[in-house]
Formats: C-alpha cells, structure tokens, sequence
C-alpha cells in the first residue's frame, strides 16, 4: 500500500514528509498501541479498526486528486490517446470482463464502445459517490449550464432527506419558476448496486393544469362538489393513484407516498387488470407528469384504462349488510372519467363533452327522463340521452332478479356488447327474463323501455359506455314520487 502511494508524491508535495511519518509509525508502533488496548478483544473477525491522521485539508484533496487521476479508469487495457488526452473507460455502470464469456460483445470488432477521458471519468467517480452515498433525491434533476439551480438541488435536499422530488421541485419553483427549463431528469434506485430507471432531456416543465375540475357528477356522499386540479402532481396524487386504486401511486397506513413507476408489480398484491394497464402505460404516465410530455397521455387511453377498471370492480362486487361493495370505487372512477373526458378533449372522439357542464350534466339527463315520463310526444333527443336512459333502464331490470346475490356483476351482459342492436337485444331478453315482475308496475318503465328500444344509433356502446354506467348508478327515477316506505326494500343501495 505505501509503496504505490508514495508513486504518486513527488518531491515538491508538502505532504511527503507527513506520510513518511506515517508509514514508519504504522510500521513500528501502531500495532503495540492496538494490542495495549483491552477493547481490540471486543473486535469481532469480520470488523476492523479505521485509524485517522490529522493533516492539512488542501493536502488530503491534492493526494485524492492525484490518486484520482491515475486509477479513474476501471482499467488501463483500454485506455488510448488522441490530442495529448487520455481516453479510457470509467467504471460508473461499467465492467471490464474479458475473463467473462458471456457479458463479452461477440460479434463486434472493437472491444469497447464507449471511453470518456479523465475529467469526465473523475466527475462520474464522484456522481456515483453521492448516488452511494444517498446525496441526491431518487428523482432529481441536472441543469444544464445552471449551477446554481444545481446547488439549490442539492442544498434543499440536504436540509430535510425526506423531501420527495414533487417538493424539491415546488421550492425551486418558488425562486426559480423561469428557469425550469433545459434539464436532464435522473431517477435512479439502489438494488444491488446503483440502477438508472430513467434518463432523460427536459425541455420545458410545465407544472400549472387550467381549467381541470372533478365534479362530484355520480352524487357520492361525503365527497366534495367539485375539487380542481391545479398542477401535475395533484394530477398524480389525486387522479392517478385513485385510476390505479392504490397500486401505482400508493399512499400507506403511515401516509407515506410511495411511487412505483419503475417497481416490479407483485401479482400477489395486483390484480391482473391492473398489473397489465401498469406494465403498459406507468411510463406515459411518468413522461406526462415530470417530463411535460403532453403527447404521452391522451383522452383514449385514460378512457381505456378507467373503463378497464370499472368492468373488473363491477366483476367483484358483492352485497354486505344490504351494500353493494364496490359502488364508492365505481362512482369515484366515473366521477374522474367524466374530469378526464372533458379535460383531454379529442376531436376523433364519437362523445364530446366539451360544451356539457359536468357540474348539472346528471341533473339535465333526470330532468331529461322526468319530460319523458310526463309529456306523450317527448321523446330521446340525443346518443347521450339514449345511454343514460338505458342505464336507467337496465338497472331497474336488474332489481327484479330473483336472485339472492344481485351484485353490480349482472350488467356485464349489457355493457358487453358494443353493436347497438345486440345492445337492444339484450335488454329485451332480459325483460322477457322478468316480465313476470313487471304486470302491475306504472306505465314509466313501458316509456322508457320503448324509447330506448326504439331509439335508433350507430355510435358504438363503448363511445357511450360512460353515460350509460352514470345512468346504471345514478338514483332511478322509475321509482319517483312513489311510496318510499313500499320501495325501500327493493332499491338496494347502488
């Protein structure tokens, strides 16, 4: 050890003569000073005994730097030299495995790709020490040619290490708001060793959202009216995590958030509906909110996805004390789907809710079926109009089954089919099902089942899925004005 060490001193180094004495006290007396004290039987095998020198702070970087130099590389077998400048490769996410077989590029004619030189080599051994080290946030960026907003990073961090990226970068905000821009964004773990999941360029970020409100259109309880979105990571905590149900964006018993763009989904823990539109779609996601990728999520796909769930929280509901258990979580996802639908507007879209006000838009459709109800020659005006009137229809067809579990899980039948006649012909057979339960009913369900019937359509049912599963679980205005007392045991809560 001291006789490579002392290769790299010369005879100017102010700190030569200190190593030398050194290296004889560690040679003559360390030892003896060691076994002289009775806590070095305390010592187990696999510890050891770090022994520190006091020197001059500037000799200790100077030593470093020289060792630095000499030993950056991960290996000097393929270092060359170009302009006076040694070029070779750093050991930052690299290996030199001649030895093994198999990590060997077999096909190419040059035995390494990439060779930085020393200065690039140094700053990544740095990097890398305050990866390990735990010096920077999972999630952080490197401004390009902004030092200062690259100090700030690491000064905000370094005051409170339970900061999350969001609230770094709401701090930078706050002083730097112009600035956010021409940046690489890093998120990396430590599982076995330093992994990058992600590197990237940044353009711009854009962290303001205008004019997204959810309206509490499906009228659950304990649930604010209308809640606004005002930025992306209230798009993330708010709307994402409650589209994954907890799976992607989780928030623990703990109220820690934990972010798994990058984690393996335990199928233990995920169901497979999920799993899937995770493993598909969690880097679109991750590009929107912290990259301002405004591409990489559409209208489409949110609708695919909240629909995809809807269908698999209908497939597992179940009644419990007289409740069916998945209706908050169905109503919570419509409520996000109809926000979604009229903030991500696309014009290929058979449904366009850009000119309805989601705040009245269920209270227009029951006004909609109370004219209908009431006036001989009104009748279905709209595709829209049409599928909350069959919701409405096929939900109280549903409450006369028989049978004893009657769960949200019989609609799937209905919503299954995308044609509008098969549609219709399903709601026919299934009031030729009960018709034995309909014989003394008012004359309201015979309008609206005709009307429905009746009402002529190409737009497929999944463009109207949505309205259709608000009319499904919405209050049904059949039973309106009538004794409450005779139809509570009938309207099972929905």
């Amino acid at each position: 050890y001291f006789s490579r060490v002392i290769k790299l001193l010369t005879e100017s180094d102010s700190a030569k003569d200190l190593f030398g004495l050194i290296e004889q006290f560690s040679a003559n007396e360390l030892k003896n000073i060691l076994k002289s004290d009775p806590l070095i039987n305390e010592i187990k095998t696999t510890e050891y005994v770090k022994v520190f020198f006091e020197a001059p702070l500037a000799d200790v970087k100077n030593s470093f730097k020289k060792y630095l130099e000499t030993n950056v590389f991960n290996t000097v077998d393929f270092n060359i030299s170009k302009d006076d400048e040694t070029y070779g490769m750093s050991g930052f996410l690299n290996g030199a495995n001649p030895k093994k077989t198999f990590l060997l590029h077999q096909s190419t004619y040059f035995a390494s790709n990439i060779r930085v030189n020393r200065k690039d080599a140094s700053n990544l051994f740095l990097f890398e020490n305050l990866l390990k080290n735990k010096k920077v946030p999972y999630t952080f960026p490197i401004f390009i040619d902004k030092r200062e907003l690259n100090l700030d990073v690491l000064r905000i961090f370094s005051e409170d290490k339970t900061l999350t990226y969001r609230e770094i970068i709401r701090k930078l905000l706050d002083k730097h708001r112009p600035d956010m821009t021409n940046y690489y964004l890093i998120n990396w773990t430590f599982d076995n060793g330093i992994v990058i999941n992600d590197f990237d360029y940044v353009d711009k970020f854009d962290y303001e959202m205008r004019d997204f409100q959810i309206y509490n259109v499906m009228n659950l309880p304990n649930t604010p009216s209308l809640v606004h979105i005002t930025n992306v990571f209230d798009f993330e905590f708010i709307i994402v995590r409650k589209i994954f149900n907890n799976h992607l964006i989780v928030k623990t018993k703990k109220e820690t958030i934990i972010f798994k763009y990058f984690d393996s989904p335990d199928p233990k823990y995920t169901p497979s509906v999920y799993m899937d539109n995770i493993l598909r779609y969690r880097k679109s996601f991750y590009d929107y909110i912290y990259k301002s990728r405004k591409n990489a999520i559409t209208q489409e796909i949110l609708k695919k996805i909240i629909l995809s769930h809807i269908a698999y929280e209908i497939t597992k509901d179940e009644i419990n004390n007289g409740y069916h258990t998945k209706t908050t979580i169905i109503k919570e996802l419509l409520n996000i789907l109809f926000a979604v639908l009229n903030y991500f507007k696309n014009s290929k879209s058979s449904i366009t809710l850009g000119e309805i006000n989601m705040a009245s838009f269920i209270p227009e459709h029951q006004e909609k079926i109370r004219k209908l109800f009431n006036e001989t020659e009104y009748h279905i005006q709209s595709d829209t109009e049409f599928a909350f009137d069959a919701g409405q229809l096929i939900n109280y067809i549903l409450r006369q089954s028989k049978a004893g579990n009657k769960t949200h899980a019989l609609i799937e039948p209905f919503i299954s089919k995308n044609d509008p006649a098969q549609f219709k012909i399903a709601i026919t057979r299934a009031i030729n099902t009960y018709k034995h339960s309909f014989e003394f009913r008012s004359g309201r369900f015979e309008k609206l089942a005709s009307e429905v019937l009746a009402y002529q359509t190409s737009t497929s049912i999944n463009d109207l899925l949505p309205v259709l599963l608000a009319g499904y679980f919405s209050d049904s205005l059949i039973f309106e004005k009538s004794n409450k007392n005779n139809n509570e045991k009938e309207q099972t809560n929905v």
